[in-house]
């Protein structure tokens, strides 16, 4: 009986994994993920996966945990090349913080980087090695809304070309370091979900000058939380703000009971996500 029992759970939360692939097939489904109307209960975007003091930064370990932790997280990753123009994930171009490697990732070879072992938080090295872009895009599934940032240098053709490859144009948006590169995948891709930095309402009107349509889009606002009237601005444009709270003397850092007001205010002012690098924490606060 016992035995059977242990079957059926087993059963039931294989059931429950699975049924979460797919989740953002359509652009319907990631457009009402994503839309202001949330903000009563913030969506939470795990920066760069958001790992704990043992875990590494992107890397499929440290997503499952944060998905399995906030099912309905945004997992923030970030896109480099190598030497031979294979795309992995790594935040720094650098190899000595986050790997056991040494020098410039853009100067070295997929097979030499395959080699290396991810480091924690701690600088600790672990048994973890460096995913592929294409891994993560695989073991997603559709399942989690991932937040790209393609770091400058990349080939951005070849970055849209594996996402579309694994049919995940609805389960992403894409961090925008200019208006001119939003521009360009905008036309490419007429109803991809972009994030750009918004400082004033005022932006907005920049944005359409340039040939940037409003739809589709994610506002990145200031560190500094703006007057509820800016959110009013943008949620009346249809676009979700995201606020990051992670950083130095940001409010990541500072001891969760001390920082949960903090946390509540730019949600009462209007903030659709929250970037964070304690996701399951954070999340917590609005249940």
């Amino acid at each position: 009986m016992k035995k059977l029992i242990i079957t059926l759970m087993g059963c039931w939360l294989a059931g429950s994994v699975s049924g979460q692939k797919n989740r953002f097939q359509t652009n319907t489904a990631i457009s009402t993920f994503l839309m202001p109307e949330r903000r009563t209960k913030p969506l939470i975007l795990a920066h760069r996966g958001g790992p704990d003091a043992g875990d590494t930064e992107n890397s499929l370990k440290t997503f499952s945990k944060a998905i399995n932790d906030v099912p309905d997280a945004i997992l923030e990753m970030d896109v480099r090349m190598t030497k031979d123009s294979v795309l992995t994930l790594l935040h720094d171009d650098e190899l000595e913080r986050t790997t056991t490697g040494t020098g410039s990732l853009k100067a070295q070879t997929w097979q030499a980087l395959s080699r290396l072992q991810l480091r924690d938080l701690t600088g600790k090295p672990t048994a973890q090695k460096m995913p592929l872009f294409e891994d993560v895009l695989r073991w997603n599934r559709n399942r989690a809304v991932l937040a790209l940032d393609i770091k400058p240098g990349v080939d951005l053709r070849k970055a849209m070309a594996m996402v579309e490859k694994h049919k995940a144009l609805n389960s992403v948006f894409i961090i925008c370091y200019t208006v001119e590169s939003a521009v360009a995948l905008r036309q490419a891709y007429p109803d991809l979900w972009l994030a750009l930095g918004v400082t004033m309402a005022e932006d907005l009107d920049r944005f359409k000058k340039a040939g940037l349509p409003l739809h589709h889009l994610v506002a990145l606002t200031p560190r500094q939380v703006p007057p509820k009237a800016f959110y009013d601005a943008m949620h009346a444009a249809g676009i979700p703000c995201s606020t990051g709270t992670y950083g130095k003397d940001n409010t990541d850092e500072l001891p969760m009971e001390k920082a949960a007001g903090d946390y509540r205010r730019i949600v009462e002012q209007g903030g659709d996500i929250l970037t964070t690098d304690r996701p399951a924490a954070v999340n917590r606060l609005f249940r």
